[in-house]
């Protein structure tokens, strides 16, 4: 009885103090920046953030992680696929590929690519609440430049939020055995 006590005050524990990281972690408003990275998935919701801030005047730059093949991913992120169909059809500039690794890092890797290529001095990078601790990091390993991490809003089922505490878990422990950019 002792141990399964222990083992619910350490889950306890543990659950406190993800909370933070996953649930309540730093974010920025929407502002004024050179492009709108939308971090996969490209979700509709993501989508709809970052059209929202190119229609203020926020950016005039959209950057689309997609998977360029895959048709089951394509339908379920259906306005990032319409985007990336036709990039030259709207009054922004519309930039779409698939980073390689189709990971976080991957992402990373490829913003500090268009950072250098384009000469931007500021990116929004948009996700959903429990990714943005974990972007942070990975992205600042990448490019020291002026970054805004927005929080799509994005409605988490609880059985979501049990998951993504686990895998953003894991998933830092990885980041912390990694170096570098």
């Amino acid at each position: 009885m002792r141990i399964v006590i222990a083992g619910a005050v350490v889950a306890a524990l543990a659950l406190i103090a993800c909370l933070p990281l996953y649930a309540f972690p730093a974010s920025d408003e929407p502002r004024a920046v050179d492009a709108v990275y939308v971090i996969g998935p490209p979700t509709d919701a993501r989508m709809a953030l970052a059209e929202q801030m190119i229609a203020d005047g926020l950016a005039d730059t959209l950057v689309v992680p997609l998977v360029e093949d895959d048709a089951t991913e394509r339908a379920a992120m259906e306005r990032a696929a319409e985007l990336c169909d036709a990039p030259d059809a709207w009054s922004f500039t519309v930039l779409c590929s698939q980073p390689e690794p189709f990971t976080t890092r991957g992402e990373a890797r490829w913003m500090r690519e268009l950072v250098d290529e384009r000469g931007w001095e500021s990116v929004a990078v948009i996700t959903f609440r429990p990714h943005l601790t974990r972007t942070r990091v990975i992205m600042e390993r990448c490019w020291d430049g002026d970054i805004a991490y927005v929080d799509s809003g994005e409605s988490l089922d609880p059985w979501f939020w049990a998951y993504q505490f686990a895998y953003q878990t894991a998933a830092f422990v990885k980041v912390a055995l990694q170096d570098g950019c």
